[in-house]
């Protein structure tokens, strides 16, 4: 069955459905949440809108709206958002609150033009439900360890790195609400605000008004802050002023781009910082991803095949008796899998690795004795998770690209 006849099948089952509520857009959001959504996209194409949702990371085609139908949804979208009715001719940002008795979320709205016609993005932001439970992010109890002394030494920078989408600000905050911030004083600057931190003082990057993530980091330097956090460092001048906070005795808490731990150093000096200074600044590495969880009022058990053997052995974990397969039921929506999990490598800064990273060491140097400190890849931690049953070797091998057999450190080489 090719995309257009899927779509339409799945949009007449889906107008039956929209036919019971009086307002289109309600219904795509109520709809939306129910399958546990992050995003939902609004494509135009030459027949019509299609509705897409982004639901653990994997985006599902779920409607083809009829020209006249999207171009309705279009236009109460705006007006929920508080934006111009007209046709836009430049990409437009708004804001919206929804709630349905108890459930209340925040959502994020672009708009821009696509030709003659508009397409749109509503990112579904709400709190985690055990908020910024760092327990239930899926570190061992080894690197939660790690964590915790680290951020109870309150100084130092600590870098949170991945790929978009990663986890990367959940695990920030995570991190944050490891302190008692109702007795710091916590400032941070983020673009945008995703979710509100309580005590925190939580600024908003505005470069149309001349707050830039610099601007503001500098701003915060001059507030007397015990704790910082920093949404993204991206530019130079913002990675050496987070530097030199780190090392002036604040505690840095940002994210910043990268594969796994050592990347990040190479991240910090592509930037501008000097090796002396990322290695006297510099406390932990959060390197992480995202795999998704198996459902688990339908997930079914199998014997591991011969080559999921081989790979458990030469990562070092005890292989399985069972792993576990997505299948699909009513409590999922059909795609087999309930939320995800974070898979981590965890590099606390000891005196060996300042000593490294403070004479420029080359990655793969600074790989090789990560290794032999035992600190686990992305890869290994994910195959624990498989054998725990948490998520699949399927999903495993969707985000994990594995080191070809017979290499020497077996490491995750990239993700998506």
């Amino acid at each position: 069955m090719n995309d257009a006849s899927q779509e339409s099948r799945v949009s007449a089952k889906s107008e039956g459905t929209l036919g019971s509520f009086s307002d289109t857009l309600n219904t795509f959001i109520w709809n939306a949440i129910i399958e546990r959504a992050t995003d939902v996209h609004l494509h135009c194409v030459d027949n019509g809108v299609r509705v897409l949702y982004r639901v653990d990371g994997i985006v599902h085609p779920k409607v083809l709206l009829a020209p006249t139908s999207g171009k309705k949804l279009l236009n109460q979208l705006k007006s929920a958002a508080g934006l111009n009715a007209v046709r836009t001719f430049a990409p437009l940002e708004g804001q919206l609150s929804w709630e349905d008795g108890d459930t209340k979320r925040d959502i994020r709205v672009t708009l821009t033009p696509v030709g003659e016609r508009e397409s749109a993005h509503l990112r579904i932001l709400s709190l985690p439900t055990d908020e910024w439970n760092m327990s239930k992010l899926g570190f061992s109890t080894q690197d939660q360890d790690k964590v915790s002394e680290t951020i109870h030494s309150q100084n130092g920078l600590v870098l949170i790195t991945g790929g978009t989408g990663s986890g990367k600000t959940t695990t920030m905050y995570s991190l944050a609400s490891l302190m008692d911030i109702s007795v710091t004083t916590t400032y941070s600057i983020e673009d945008p605000v995703e979710f509100k931190l309580p005590y925190a003082q939580q600024i908003e990057v505005d470069e149309r008004h001349g707050l830039t993530m610099h601007e503001g980091l500098r701003t915060i330097l001059r507030m007397d802050p015990d704790l910082i956090m920093i949404g993204e460092i991206r530019d130079p001048d913002s990675a050496i002023v987070a530097a030199r906070a780190a090392l002036s005795g604040k505690l840095v808490l940002a994210t910043i781009h990268a594969q796994d731990a050592p990347g990040a150093v190479d991240s910090l000096h592509y930037l501008g910082v000097p090796y002396h200074i990322i290695g006297s600044s510099l406390r932990l590495v959060i390197a992480q991803n995202l795999v998704r969880r198996v459902c688990p009022y339908c997930a079914e058990s199998r014997l591991p095949d011969q080559q999921e053997r081989a790979l458990f052995e030469r990562f070092g974990v005890a292989t399985p008796e069972h792993l576990q397969e997505a299948t699909g039921c009513v409590e999922c929506s059909s795609y087999g899998y309930q939320g995800r999990s974070g898979i981590f490598e965890v590099m606390a800064v000891d005196k060996e690795l300042r000593a490294l990273v403070s004479s420029g060491v080359h990655h793969h140097e600074l790989t090789q004795c990560l290794r032999q400190q035992g600190v686990q890849t992305l890869a290994h931690d994910g195959l624990q998770k498989a054998a725990a049953g948490v998520t699949s070797i399927d999903e495993l091998l969707r985000v994990c690209e594995f080191a070809p057999a017979g290499d020497a450190a077996p490491a995750l080489l990239g993700s998506v």
